[in-house]
């Protein structure tokens, strides 16, 4: 599914990413092995710098929880891959032919988006902040 799912370098802004200096916080992200708790910090995060919708920070927040029988989260800092969670949801969906129902079909998009934006922050925090285009250090020695 993930394959299905494709990549998309541009659903965060790394341009804004490294003004807001976000390398340190985000180095060593590992959107395969993460909890509940860090999930949704990072969430509020990138939500609280602009990168992000609130959907989106919602859809990652809510990813992974579990619950006992009164509603109360059990164990947030469990881990769990959060790529194969929302793969495997996407997968759901599509497995059980709910494309009709509209609350499906918003959810397809998110947890898509969702997808993009957690291996954008993992391949940001392995690489961090990129030197700036050629074309800029051109204008500017010009």
């Amino acid at each position: 599914m993930l394959v299905r799912v494709g990549k998309n370098p541009i659903a965060l802004n790394a341009e804004k990413m490294d003004k807001l200096k976000l390398y340190k916080p985000l180095k060593g992200f590992d959107p395969a092995n993460v909890t509940v708790k860090s999930l949704g910090n990072l969430s509020v995060l990138l939500k609280d710098r602009g990168l992000i919708s609130d959907v989106t920070a919602l859809t990652l927040t809510n990813a992974g929880d579990k619950f006992d029988r009164f509603g109360i989260p059990t164990d947030p800092e469990a881990t769990f891959n959060a790529l194969e969670y929302f793969a495997m949801q996407l997968d759901n969906i599509q497995k059980n032919d709910i494309k009709g129902n509209k609350y499906a079909s918003y959810l397809i998009p998110e947890f898509k988006k969702a997808i993009h934006v957690l291996q954008n922050v993992e391949t940001y925090g392995k690489y961090g902040p990129r030197p700036p285009p050629i074309e800029s250090n051109i204008s500017e020695k010009a």
